[in-house]
């Protein structure tokens, strides 16, 4: 068993009572912004949210203020298969460090996970951990909706959704065939699972792979994999939805364009879904042109220009535009990112620590209310995936909290990061606002220097 099974026992934790007092908890936009309450835990579960103090063990927040536990729908923890890039040990400790208490674990490693046997042996393999976990079900070009529809009957308590690849990324799950992807579409519809698309054209990134010549430059990146790309595979999906009626989850959506698209279908009152990643949100595509560093700034879908980064980053305090972010965890050692050669180059950046801090980050810099963090990084998550104990901190809710020192002030570094590959995109970034303390199924972590051994509830 894992040291961070260990710590944990299972997700139903101990049947142990014990507070979080004077800590301040947010509301939902439209209520009361903030009140200070004691949250009382027993086992995984909030039993009492109030302003009596009756247990013996006891946290004291104070100035302190609580989230819920940060949902990710959109991590690569890489095994089975590349555990020399991460593994659910350092994947989970990643999570828990940046407030993250449920992951969502994409299905495109060496051994796809396509099947309800696989779904399975996957949950044996990860077996408990401290963070929750589902799986994304991956649909593949030789259709295997049969076994997505088995995977819903049997394996449901552990599925996030099917995830469809409609552009080349990180393994080998590509479906370009508009016939299958139809047949996806209505597989994720019959079987009350949500569809989550990474909406590239393929076609469109091969003619432009093409034109960049046999030995492009990691820059032309971006052009390989343009806005075009995006909105073309985003207005295909779309389509679809609209024809099907599925739920539909556009993944790491990355052009304010894209998103404008998809909030035409939400006027219609169609069930589609727009998730962001932090870095298409804050970093603009010039990071791309620094040859020392630009390596790490490869990743699917690319960055883009400065001008699409603040019309993208303007969308998240909207309703009715972005709904969740997503860190889309990709890690890579820095051997693979330093190759030379653009194709030897692997897509993709780590980033399960840092979401809930590059959020912190923009409510600092560009006013994004608290409210409005907690709809973004948990609340319609939990609503989205059907969730129905998380994003919330409230009586029969999980255990799942991160308490954040407001107006701390540090910077994002690389030695700090837990993620095997060791390294960060948002390195030297100032954040305000940090992570103190986590509670995962009731089971409290230290992170900050905030507390001391005097105050940490006895034996937990």
């Amino acid at each position: 068993m894992s040291d961070d099974a260990m710590a944990m026992k299972s997700r139903g934790g101990e049947n142990k009572t014990w507070e979080i007092r004077n800590v301040c908890i947010i509301g939902e936009l439209g209520l009361p912004s903030v009140h200070k309450a004691t949250i009382r835990i027993s086992g995984s579960w909030i039993i009492e949210v109030d302003h009596a103090n009756l247990a013996n063990d006891y946290l004291d927040a104070t100035g302190l203020v609580a989230l819920p536990g940060v949902i990710d729908p959109h991590v690569h923890f890489r095994t089975p298969g590349w555990e020399h890039k991460e593994d659910w040990t350092t994947g989970s400790a990643s999570a828990l460090l940046g407030g993250v208490t449920t992951v969502f674990d994409m299905p495109n490693t060496p051994v796809p996970l396509t099947t309800a046997e696989g779904v399975k042996d996957k949950e044996d393999f990860v077996g408990d951990r401290a963070v929750d976990y589902r799986f994304w079900i991956g649909a593949t070009a030789d259709d295997n909706t049969h076994a997505i529809a088995e995977a819903a009957r049997y394996t449901r308590h552990r599925l996030a959704g099917v995830k469809i690849y409609m552009g080349s990324s990180t393994g080998n799950l590509l479906v370009t065939d508009e016939k299958l992807l139809r047949k996806y579409f209505i597989a994720g519809g019959e079987n009350d699972l949500v569809v989550g698309v990474h909406c590239e054209d393929e076609a469109l990134i091969r003619e432009q792979r093409q034109k960049a010549g046999k030995n492009p430059q990691v820059y032309q990146h971006c052009h390989i994999r343009n806005t075009e790309v995006e909105i073309v595979a985003v207005a295909k999906a779309l389509r679809l939805q609209k024809e099907i009626g599925c739920t539909l989850y556009l993944c790491h959506i990355s052009t304010p364009e894209a998103v404008e698209l998809a909030s035409r279908a939400k006027d219609e009152g169609r069930s589609v879904y727009v998730e962001v990643c932090p870095h298409h949100v804050l970093l603009p595509n010039t990071k791309m042109r620094d040859p020392k560093s630009a390596q790490y700034y490869k990743m699917n879908p690319s960055l883009r220009r400065l001008e699409q980064v603040l019309r993208l980053r303007a969308y998240l305090p909207r309703q009715g535009f972005v709904d969740t972010i997503g860190s889309d965890h990709a890690p890579h050692t820095r051997e693979e990112k330093s190759r030379a050669a653009y194709d030897e180059i692997p897509s993709g950046v780590p980033g399960v620590q840092t979401l809930l801090l590059s959020l912190l980050r923009i409510g600092w810099t560009d006013g994004l209310a608290l409210e409005r963090v907690v709809e973004l990084t948990s609340r319609n998550a939990a609503r989205i995936f059907g969730l129905k104990r998380k994003g919330r901190i409230g009586p029969g809710y999980d255990a799942d909290i991160v308490l954040v020192s407001p107006d701390t002030v540090t910077t994002i570094r690389d030695e700090d990061m837990a993620t095997k590959c060791g390294w960060t995109p948002f390195r030297g970034m100032f954040v305000r606002g940090t992570p103190e303390a986590v509670v995962a199924a009731g089971a409290l972590r230290i992170i900050g220097c905030s507390f001391t051994n005097e105050i940490i509830p006895a034996n937990m």
